[in-house]
Protein backbone atom coordinates (compact mmCIF):
# COMPACT_ATOMS: atom_id res chain seq x y z
CA UNK A 1 0.00 0.00 0.00
CA UNK A 2 1.68 3.32 -1.24
CA UNK A 3 1.63 6.44 0.98
CA UNK A 4 -1.36 8.43 -0.46
CA UNK A 5 -3.54 5.04 -0.12
CA UNK A 6 -2.70 4.75 3.19
CA UNK A 7 -3.58 8.60 4.24
CA UNK A 8 -7.27 7.49 2.49
CA UNK A 9 -7.93 4.48 3.79
CA UNK A 10 -8.67 1.12 2.05
CA UNK A 11 -12.90 1.35 3.22
CA UNK A 12 -14.97 2.41 -0.01
CA UNK A 13 -17.54 2.80 2.54
CA UNK A 14 -16.66 5.25 5.13
CA UNK A 15 -19.25 8.63 4.08
CA UNK A 16 -15.80 10.98 3.51
CA UNK A 17 -12.48 9.45 3.42
CA UNK A 18 -10.14 12.72 4.03
CA UNK A 19 -6.51 13.47 2.54
CA UNK A 20 -5.04 15.08 5.21
CA UNK A 21 -4.16 18.30 5.43
CA UNK A 22 -5.79 19.48 1.63
CA UNK A 23 -9.18 20.04 2.61
CA UNK A 24 -10.13 17.36 0.19
CA UNK A 25 -12.79 14.27 0.93
CA UNK A 26 -13.25 10.89 -0.89
CA UNK A 27 -17.09 10.22 -1.45
CA UNK A 28 -17.48 6.54 -2.74
CA UNK A 29 -20.92 5.59 -4.25
CA UNK A 30 -22.64 3.21 -5.69
CA UNK A 31 -21.66 2.96 -9.88
CA UNK A 32 -24.63 0.88 -11.25
CA UNK A 33 -21.98 -0.59 -14.01
CA UNK A 34 -19.02 -3.07 -13.91
CA UNK A 35 -17.04 -0.87 -12.18
CA UNK A 36 -18.62 -1.35 -8.76
CA UNK A 37 -17.61 2.21 -6.89
CA UNK A 38 -17.24 5.71 -8.48
CA UNK A 39 -15.49 8.71 -6.63
CA UNK A 40 -16.66 12.00 -5.98
CA UNK A 41 -14.21 14.37 -4.68
CA UNK A 42 -15.58 17.06 -1.88
CA UNK A 43 -13.65 20.19 -1.34
CA UNK A 44 -13.75 21.74 1.50
CA UNK A 45 -12.77 25.50 0.27
CA UNK A 46 -14.83 28.42 -0.86
CA UNK A 47 -17.11 27.85 -3.11
CA UNK A 48 -17.82 24.61 -1.45
CA UNK A 49 -17.29 22.61 -4.53
CA UNK A 50 -17.82 18.75 -5.41
CA UNK A 51 -15.92 17.03 -8.28
CA UNK A 52 -18.49 14.60 -10.26
CA UNK A 53 -21.79 13.78 -8.65
CA UNK A 54 -22.43 10.40 -9.65
CA UNK A 55 -25.39 8.52 -10.96
CA UNK A 56 -28.63 7.92 -9.82
CA UNK A 57 -28.24 4.66 -8.48
CA UNK A 58 -29.65 3.41 -5.16
CA UNK A 59 -28.22 5.11 -2.13
CA UNK A 60 -26.48 7.28 -3.82
CA UNK A 61 -27.84 10.99 -2.87
CA UNK A 62 -27.62 9.22 0.63
CA UNK A 63 -24.37 8.63 0.52
CA UNK A 64 -23.48 12.42 -0.98
CA UNK A 65 -25.54 14.08 2.14
CA UNK A 66 -23.76 11.25 4.44
CA UNK A 67 -20.54 13.29 3.31
CA UNK A 68 -21.62 16.49 3.75
CA UNK A 69 -22.55 15.51 7.50
CA UNK A 70 -19.10 14.32 8.07
CA UNK A 71 -17.41 17.48 7.26
CA UNK A 72 -20.24 19.72 9.29
CA UNK A 73 -21.90 20.97 6.16
CA UNK A 74 -25.08 20.05 4.06
CA UNK A 75 -26.21 19.17 0.72
CA UNK A 76 -28.34 22.32 0.48
CA UNK A 77 -24.35 24.23 1.33
CA UNK A 78 -22.79 23.08 -2.27
CA UNK A 79 -21.99 26.11 -4.12
CA UNK A 80 -19.80 24.45 -7.22
CA UNK A 81 -20.30 21.46 -9.16
CA UNK A 82 -17.29 20.57 -11.64
CA UNK A 83 -17.65 17.62 -14.04
CA UNK A 84 -14.87 15.92 -15.39
CA UNK A 85 -16.72 14.28 -18.68
CA UNK A 86 -19.76 12.99 -20.06
CA UNK A 87 -20.26 9.51 -18.63
CA UNK A 88 -23.22 8.97 -16.73
CA UNK A 89 -22.06 7.29 -13.76
CA UNK A 90 -20.21 10.97 -13.18
CA UNK A 91 -22.68 13.19 -13.86
CA UNK A 92 -26.19 11.81 -13.74
CA UNK A 93 -26.99 13.32 -10.88
CA UNK A 94 -25.76 16.94 -11.83
CA UNK A 95 -28.98 18.23 -12.25
CA UNK A 96 -30.96 17.02 -8.66
CA UNK A 97 -27.57 18.37 -6.73
CA UNK A 98 -27.77 21.57 -8.73
CA UNK A 99 -31.89 21.30 -7.59
CA UNK A 100 -31.20 21.22 -4.31
CA UNK A 101 -28.38 23.25 -3.65
CA UNK A 102 -28.36 26.19 -6.41
CA UNK A 103 -24.66 25.30 -6.92
CA UNK A 104 -23.36 26.74 -10.21
CA UNK A 105 -22.36 24.02 -12.49
CA UNK A 106 -19.08 24.02 -14.30
CA UNK A 107 -18.29 21.39 -17.11
CA UNK A 108 -16.51 21.24 -20.68
CA UNK A 109 -18.18 23.57 -23.00
CA UNK A 110 -19.54 20.94 -25.69
CA UNK A 111 -21.01 19.57 -22.21
CA UNK A 112 -23.51 22.81 -22.57
CA UNK A 113 -26.30 21.30 -25.17
CA UNK A 114 -25.25 18.09 -24.07
CA UNK A 115 -26.64 18.01 -20.54
CA UNK A 116 -29.29 20.54 -21.57
CA UNK A 117 -31.18 17.84 -23.50
CA UNK A 118 -29.50 14.94 -21.99
CA UNK A 119 -31.95 12.34 -22.29
CA UNK A 120 -32.33 13.31 -26.34
CA UNK A 121 -28.02 13.43 -26.55
CA UNK A 122 -28.16 9.71 -24.55
CA UNK A 123 -30.51 8.61 -27.22
CA UNK A 124 -28.12 10.20 -30.02
CA UNK A 125 -25.34 8.17 -28.22
CA UNK A 126 -27.42 4.66 -28.20
CA UNK A 127 -28.12 5.29 -32.36
CA UNK A 128 -24.49 5.91 -32.75
CA UNK A 129 -23.54 2.98 -30.43
CA UNK A 130 -26.03 0.78 -32.94
CA UNK A 131 -24.67 1.88 -36.27
CA UNK A 132 -21.35 1.71 -35.41
CA UNK A 133 -21.93 -2.03 -34.14
CA UNK A 134 -23.45 -2.90 -37.53
CA UNK A 135 -20.57 -1.48 -39.04
CA UNK A 136 -18.16 -3.87 -37.88
CA UNK A 137 -20.39 -7.13 -37.74
CA UNK A 138 -22.42 -7.06 -34.72
CA UNK A 139 -25.80 -9.70 -35.06
CA UNK A 140 -28.78 -7.60 -34.08
CA UNK A 141 -29.43 -9.37 -31.32
CA UNK A 142 -26.06 -8.15 -30.09
CA UNK A 143 -27.12 -4.31 -31.04
CA UNK A 144 -30.75 -4.97 -29.47
CA UNK A 145 -28.60 -6.23 -25.98
CA UNK A 146 -26.06 -3.39 -26.13
CA UNK A 147 -28.95 -0.88 -26.17
CA UNK A 148 -30.95 -2.43 -23.69
CA UNK A 149 -27.73 -2.55 -21.53
CA UNK A 150 -27.08 1.51 -22.10
CA UNK A 151 -30.76 2.22 -21.98
CA UNK A 152 -30.69 0.57 -18.15
CA UNK A 153 -27.59 2.87 -17.39
CA UNK A 154 -28.44 6.45 -18.92
CA UNK A 155 -31.60 6.04 -16.90
CA UNK A 156 -29.74 7.09 -13.82
CA UNK A 157 -28.88 10.57 -15.37
CA UNK A 158 -31.41 13.76 -15.61
CA UNK A 159 -31.03 17.22 -17.69
CA UNK A 160 -28.70 19.53 -15.98
CA UNK A 161 -27.67 23.54 -16.78
CA UNK A 162 -24.21 24.31 -17.03
CA UNK A 163 -23.94 27.77 -15.83
CA UNK A 164 -20.19 27.78 -16.29
CA UNK A 165 -18.77 26.43 -19.53
CA UNK A 166 -14.78 25.53 -19.07
CA UNK A 167 -12.67 25.86 -22.28
CA UNK A 168 -9.05 23.68 -22.27
CA UNK A 169 -6.48 26.03 -20.90
CA UNK A 170 -9.16 27.78 -18.71
CA UNK A 171 -9.41 27.73 -14.68
CA UNK A 172 -11.50 27.14 -11.81
CA UNK A 173 -10.47 29.85 -9.11
CA UNK A 174 -11.27 28.97 -5.68
CA UNK A 175 -10.01 30.98 -2.41
CA UNK A 176 -7.29 28.00 -1.33
CA UNK A 177 -6.66 26.48 -5.13
CA UNK A 178 -6.87 26.85 -8.86
CA UNK A 179 -7.94 23.84 -11.22
CA UNK A 180 -6.20 24.30 -14.40
CA UNK A 181 -8.51 22.57 -17.30
CA UNK A 182 -6.36 20.33 -19.61
CA UNK A 183 -8.40 18.38 -22.10
CA UNK A 184 -7.56 14.28 -22.43
CA UNK A 185 -10.10 13.24 -24.92
CA UNK A 186 -9.30 9.20 -25.33
CA UNK A 187 -11.66 8.00 -22.99
CA UNK A 188 -14.70 10.22 -24.03
CA UNK A 189 -14.77 13.05 -26.13
CA UNK A 190 -14.78 15.07 -22.93
CA UNK A 191 -12.29 13.75 -20.26
CA UNK A 192 -10.73 16.08 -18.47
CA UNK A 193 -7.84 17.07 -15.92
CA UNK A 194 -7.86 19.11 -13.78
CA UNK A 195 -4.72 19.96 -12.43
CA UNK A 196 -3.95 22.13 -8.98
CA UNK A 197 -0.23 22.68 -9.94
CA UNK A 198 0.57 24.24 -6.33
CA UNK A 199 -0.26 20.89 -4.49
CA UNK A 200 0.69 18.65 -7.76
CA UNK A 201 -2.47 16.73 -7.56
CA UNK A 202 -5.07 16.54 -10.19
CA UNK A 203 -8.79 15.30 -10.46
CA UNK A 204 -8.35 12.96 -13.28
CA UNK A 205 -11.90 11.35 -13.45
CA UNK A 206 -11.77 8.36 -15.85
CA UNK A 207 -8.38 9.75 -18.01
CA UNK A 208 -6.34 7.85 -15.68
CA UNK A 209 -6.88 5.32 -13.27
CA UNK A 210 -4.39 3.26 -11.61
CA UNK A 211 -4.51 -0.25 -12.41
CA UNK A 212 -6.67 -0.15 -15.20
CA UNK A 213 -6.48 2.23 -18.16
CA UNK A 214 -9.66 3.51 -19.01
CA UNK A 215 -11.49 1.63 -22.32
CA UNK A 216 -10.34 4.44 -25.09
CA UNK A 217 -14.35 4.18 -26.58
CA UNK A 218 -15.66 5.51 -30.11
CA UNK A 219 -17.43 7.84 -28.98
CA UNK A 220 -20.34 10.29 -31.09
CA UNK A 221 -18.96 13.53 -31.76
CA UNK A 222 -20.27 15.76 -29.82
CA UNK A 223 -22.03 19.25 -31.26
CA UNK A 224 -19.24 22.63 -29.51
CA UNK A 225 -20.37 24.92 -27.29
CA UNK A 226 -20.87 28.22 -27.67
CA UNK A 227 -18.11 30.54 -28.57
CA UNK A 228 -15.91 27.34 -29.49
CA UNK A 229 -14.84 25.09 -32.19
CA UNK A 230 -16.27 21.20 -32.56
CA UNK A 231 -13.39 19.21 -30.97
CA UNK A 232 -11.71 17.13 -33.86
CA UNK A 233 -13.76 13.94 -33.96
CA UNK A 234 -11.38 10.51 -34.36
CA UNK A 235 -11.39 10.43 -38.52
CA UNK A 236 -12.03 7.03 -38.12
CA UNK A 237 -12.83 4.22 -35.53
CA UNK A 238 -9.25 2.59 -35.67
CA UNK A 239 -8.14 5.96 -34.27
CA UNK A 240 -9.51 5.55 -30.41
CA UNK A 241 -6.44 4.15 -29.31
CA UNK A 242 -4.01 6.12 -30.66
CA UNK A 243 -5.93 9.45 -29.38
CA UNK A 244 -5.84 8.09 -25.89
CA UNK A 245 -2.43 7.38 -26.28
CA UNK A 246 -1.89 10.82 -27.05
CA UNK A 247 -3.35 11.86 -24.15
CA UNK A 248 -1.70 9.67 -22.22
CA UNK A 249 1.60 10.65 -23.12
CA UNK A 250 0.49 14.83 -22.39
CA UNK A 251 -0.08 13.89 -19.12
CA UNK A 252 3.52 11.87 -18.07
CA UNK A 253 4.71 15.12 -18.68
CA UNK A 254 2.81 17.41 -16.37
CA UNK A 255 4.60 17.51 -13.14
CA UNK A 256 2.07 15.56 -10.81
CA UNK A 257 2.65 13.89 -7.29
CA UNK A 258 -1.05 12.87 -7.20
CA UNK A 259 -3.91 11.81 -8.95
CA UNK A 260 -7.46 11.78 -7.47
CA UNK A 261 -9.43 9.38 -9.85
CA UNK A 262 -12.62 8.89 -10.53
CA UNK A 263 -12.72 4.85 -9.60
CA UNK A 264 -10.39 3.49 -7.14
CA UNK A 265 -8.24 5.56 -4.45
CA UNK A 266 -6.09 8.44 -5.08
CA UNK A 267 -2.26 7.48 -6.42
CA UNK A 268 0.95 8.88 -6.69
CA UNK A 269 3.92 8.43 -9.19
CA UNK A 270 1.47 9.35 -11.94
CA UNK A 271 3.86 8.82 -14.78
CA UNK A 272 4.52 5.57 -14.29
CA UNK A 273 0.92 5.01 -14.63
CA UNK A 274 0.75 6.40 -17.77
CA UNK A 275 3.73 4.64 -19.26
CA UNK A 276 2.39 0.84 -17.92
CA UNK A 277 -0.69 1.67 -19.62
CA UNK A 278 1.00 2.74 -22.64
CA UNK A 279 2.94 -0.46 -22.42
CA UNK A 280 -0.33 -2.23 -21.82
CA UNK A 281 -1.97 -0.96 -24.75
CA UNK A 282 0.72 -2.23 -26.87
CA UNK A 283 0.57 -5.74 -25.55
CA UNK A 284 -3.29 -5.85 -25.84
CA UNK A 285 -2.57 -5.14 -29.32
CA UNK A 286 -0.21 -8.16 -29.71
CA UNK A 287 -2.57 -10.18 -28.36
CA UNK A 288 -4.82 -9.36 -31.10
CA UNK A 289 -2.68 -10.33 -33.80
CA UNK A 290 -2.76 -13.28 -32.14
CA UNK A 291 -6.05 -13.76 -33.05
CA UNK A 292 -6.96 -12.72 -36.68
CA UNK A 293 -6.55 -15.56 -38.41
CA UNK A 294 -5.49 -15.57 -42.18
CA UNK A 295 -8.57 -14.44 -43.93
CA UNK A 296 -10.74 -11.55 -43.43
CA UNK A 297 -12.37 -10.86 -39.83
CA UNK A 298 -14.37 -8.30 -38.44
CA UNK A 299 -13.79 -6.21 -35.62
CA UNK A 300 -17.06 -7.96 -33.82
CA UNK A 301 -15.97 -11.03 -34.47
CA UNK A 302 -12.51 -10.65 -33.16
CA UNK A 303 -14.37 -9.50 -29.91
CA UNK A 304 -16.37 -12.54 -29.92
CA UNK A 305 -13.19 -14.66 -29.88
CA UNK A 306 -11.98 -12.83 -26.91
CA UNK A 307 -14.85 -11.93 -25.01
CA UNK A 308 -16.74 -15.18 -25.69
CA UNK A 309 -19.36 -15.19 -22.40
CA UNK A 310 -19.48 -11.04 -22.49
CA UNK A 311 -22.98 -9.99 -22.12
CA UNK A 312 -24.57 -8.31 -25.01
CA UNK A 313 -25.02 -5.12 -22.65
CA UNK A 314 -21.22 -4.63 -23.19
CA UNK A 315 -20.66 -5.19 -26.76
CA UNK A 316 -20.03 -1.59 -27.59
CA UNK A 317 -17.07 -1.57 -24.95
CA UNK A 318 -15.85 -4.54 -26.32
CA UNK A 319 -15.72 -3.76 -30.26
CA UNK A 320 -14.34 -0.03 -29.29
CA UNK A 321 -11.67 -2.14 -27.71
CA UNK A 322 -10.65 -4.18 -30.29
CA UNK A 323 -11.01 -0.49 -33.00
CA UNK A 324 -8.37 0.59 -30.81
CA UNK A 325 -5.81 -2.33 -30.61
CA UNK A 326 -6.41 -2.37 -34.33
CA UNK A 327 -5.61 1.08 -34.89
CA UNK A 328 -2.73 0.47 -33.51
CA UNK A 329 -1.56 -2.78 -35.46
CA UNK A 330 -2.71 -0.36 -38.46
CA UNK A 331 -0.11 1.92 -37.36
CA UNK A 332 2.63 -0.62 -37.21
CA UNK A 333 1.55 -1.97 -41.12
CA UNK A 334 0.36 -5.00 -39.29
CA UNK A 335 -3.63 -5.08 -40.21
CA UNK A 336 -5.03 -3.01 -43.06
CA UNK A 337 -8.43 -2.37 -43.87
CA UNK A 338 -9.94 -5.58 -46.73
CA UNK A 339 -13.44 -4.31 -47.24
CA UNK A 340 -14.55 -0.38 -46.07
CA UNK A 341 -18.38 -2.26 -45.96
CA UNK A 342 -21.52 -0.41 -47.02
CA UNK A 343 -24.67 -1.80 -48.45
CA UNK A 344 -25.07 -4.16 -45.81
CA UNK A 345 -21.78 -5.32 -45.89
CA UNK A 346 -19.50 -5.17 -42.59
CA UNK A 347 -16.12 -3.56 -42.43
CA UNK A 348 -13.69 -6.51 -42.41
CA UNK A 349 -10.03 -6.22 -41.79
CA UNK A 350 -6.71 -8.18 -42.90
CA UNK A 351 -2.95 -9.18 -41.48
CA UNK A 352 -0.55 -7.62 -43.58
Amino acid sequence: MGHWDAMVGPSDDRPADRLSGTGVHRVSLPAANEMGRVNAWLVDDDPLTLVDSGIGAPGAIEAIEAAFVAIGRRLEDLELLVLTHQHTDHLGLAGELARRSGAEVAALAPLVPYLADLPAELAADRAFMAELLRRHGATPAEVTGNDAGWSAFHAGGGPCTVTVPLLPGSAVTLRDRTLEVLSRPGHSETDVLLVDADRRTAFGGDHLLRTTASVPVRDRPLPAGEGTRPYDPVVDDLAVTLRYAASLRATRTVPLDLVLPGHGGPFGDPAAVADAHLVRQAEAAARLLGRTGDGPFTAMGLARSVWPDAPAGRAQVLVSTVLGGLGVLREQGRVEVADAGGDGRPMRFVTT
